[in-house]
């Protein structure tokens, strides 16, 4: 199969046991920066330890409350200084943890928000392209975060989910509806090769995590004397 990265969310409370196996196993960590979750301690822990790995290091801004997994009533201004507040304080923590900003992935509902308006797509490119020059935006595959970015010369890395459901209509079936999580690992396996990005989400706090991520990264690698895609360059 095409050559894709794993990547996962990781800072968002989960036990560091939990933190560490996966870092064991992804090629992209996306760190919460202290919005919906983590805060500086955490961020600093999760990107020394990532770098340690070999890891790539992203940052995961997202917004306060509901774990930034409720309605995201955001204007374009806020957006921005959002942004701004977030991942420069990331791309700080990264550089006394002598780690690279490496890409950025907006979490819960802004991750929706932005597939939404054309405004707010415009507005996140614009921002992550303007003040942080060679970083990457993670966003979802086929989307309209994808195509800005890359019509505006930004590197965007199109990502797929590894346990949620999908709809018909190629979006993600909400949280909390029948069919939003997959938690039977080799049910999730068996869907990653009709997959088709560049990147494959695993969520840190679903159920079986880690099993779900041990499947996924098999399948990947294939024949497991390759290197992992992610960590080759």
């Amino acid at each position: 199969m095409r050559a894709m990265t794993l990547n996962a969310d990781l800072g968002e409370d989960e036990s560091m046991a939990r933190t560490r196996a996966l870092l064991g196993l992804v090629d992209l960590a996306n760190i919460a920066c202290g919005g919906h979750a983590g805060t500086a301690a955490s961020m600093y822990l999760v990107i020394e330890r990532a770098r340690a790995e070999g890891v790539k290091v992203g940052a995961h801004p997202g917004l306060a409350g509901e774990f930034g997994r409720g309605e995201a009533d955001v204007t374009p201004e806020a957006l921005a200084l959002l942004l701004v507040q977030q991942v420069g304080g990331f791309a700080a923590m990264c550089r006394t943890a002598g780690a690279k900003l490496h890409h950025v992935k907006l979490h819960g509902a802004l991750y929706h928000a932005v597939e939404r308006s054309s405004t707010l797509a415009q507005v996140y490119v614009e921002t992550i392209g303007g003040i942080f020059p060679r970083t990457a935006i993670v966003a979802q595959a086929g989307g309209r975060v994808v195509a800005t970015a890359r019509t505006a010369g930004v590197r965007a890395l199109a990502e797929v989910f590894a346990e949620r459901g999908y709809r018909p209509d190629g979006s993600l079936v909400p949280r909390g509806e029948p069919g939003d999580l997959i938690l039977d690992p080799r049910e999730v396996a068996s869907r990653v090769p009709g997959l088709r990005g560049d990147t494959i989400c695993v969520h840190a706090d679903s159920p079986n995590a880690l099993r779900i991520a041990r499947a996924v990264r098999r399948v990947i690698d294939g024949d497991r004397s390759r290197p992992r895609a992610g960590r080759a360059g």
